[in-house]
C-alpha cells in the first residue's frame, strides 16, 4: 500500500494551509517528505524552487518541522541549554544564537529559560519545541498537530502566536496537519484533504463548496463528504 499516492501541491508564501485526513490518510508522511525525514520513491518535491536530492541541505535550512509529541529535548538541561545546543547544531556561532534566542524568548514571552524542561507544561514545552524550529529563522514551518496535547487556553495562544505574530508580522509559510474541523477553520487560509494517501481536494471553502457542489456546507460536512466518497 503506498503512503502517498499522486500528490500535488503549491503553497503560497506567507499563508496557512491544512491537512486534514482521517488516521492513515497520509498527513504525517507528507511533511516527513518535505522536510526530507523520508525519501519519496518517485516524484519531485521543491522547497523555495529547490529540487530534493540535489539541495537538500537548504531546503532544511529554509524549513523549521514541529511535532505534536516532542521527545528530542534533554529533560535534565534547562530550556535554554536545550536551545543553545539546537543553534550549535544547526551552525550558529555562540554570538548569533545568544541573539537568535533572545529575540525568541522576547517574541514569545518566555521568562522561564534558566528553568529545567522537564519542569515544564504541554504548552511551555510547545512553545520552546515551535522556537526551536525558528533558531535558523526559517520561511516555512511544517506543524504535525501542533495543539494535540494543549488545553484550550495554550492551544488559542499557541495558534495566535502562529498566525499573528509569524505568519501575519513575519510573512512565514505554514503547512499543518489536524483533526479538528472548528482549528482548521480559524486556523487556515486555505485546505488539503488526504485519504487513503491520496489527494481529494484542496482550496480555500468556498473552492472546496464549489467542487462539492455544496454551496453552504461546513468544511466538517465537506470532509465527511470528501472522505466518505473514497
Amino acid at each position: 500500500m503506498r503512503a502517498l499516492d499522486d500528490i500535488s501541491f503549491t503553497l503560497t508564501r506567507g499563508t496557512v494551509t491544512a491537512v486534514l485526513g482521517p488516521n492513515g490518510a497520509g498527513k504525517t508522511t507528507l511533511l516527513k517528505i518535505i522536510s526530507t525525514l523520508i525519501s519519496p520513491d518517485s516524484g519531485t518535491v521543491k522547497v523555495n524552487g529547490l529540487p530534493f536530492g540535489k539541495d537538500d541541505d537548504r531546503i532544511r535550512a529554509s524549513i523549521g518541522l514541529v511535532s505534536s509529541s516532542e521527545r528530542g529535548f534533554y529533560c535534565r538541561l534547562t530550556g535554554r541549554q536545550n536551545l543553545d545546543f539546537f543553534a550549535a547544531m544547526y551552525g550558529l556561532d555562540k554570538s548569533r544564537a545568544n541573539a537568535r534566542i533572545e529575540e525568541l524568548f522576547s517574541l514569545f514571552g518566555i521568562t522561564y529559560g534558566k528553568r529545567r524542561f522537564n519542569s515544564y507544561s504541554t504548552g511551555m514545552q510547545q512553545k520552546f519545541a515551535l522556537a526551536r524550529a525558528l533558531l535558523h529563522d526559517p520561511g516555512m514551518l511544517l506543524l504535525d498537530e501542533p495543539t494535540k496535547s494543549l488545553d484550550y487556553s495554550a492551544a488559542l495562544a499557541f495558534k495566535r502566536l502562529i498566525k499573528d505574530v509569524l505568519v501575519k508580522r513575519y510573512g512565514k509559510t505554514v503547512l499543518f496537519t489536524t483533526h479538528l474541523m472548528d482549528e482548521a477553520i480559524d486556523f487556515a487560509d486555505s485546505f488539503i484533504v488526504l485519504d487513503k494517501g491520496k489527494l481529494l481536494a484542496r482550496g480555500t471553502l468556498e473552492e472546496l463548496r464549489k467542487k462539492t457542489s455544496s454551496p453552504s456546507a461546513s468544511l466538517g460536512e465537506i470532509f465527511l463528504k470528501l472522505t466518505e466518497e473514497t
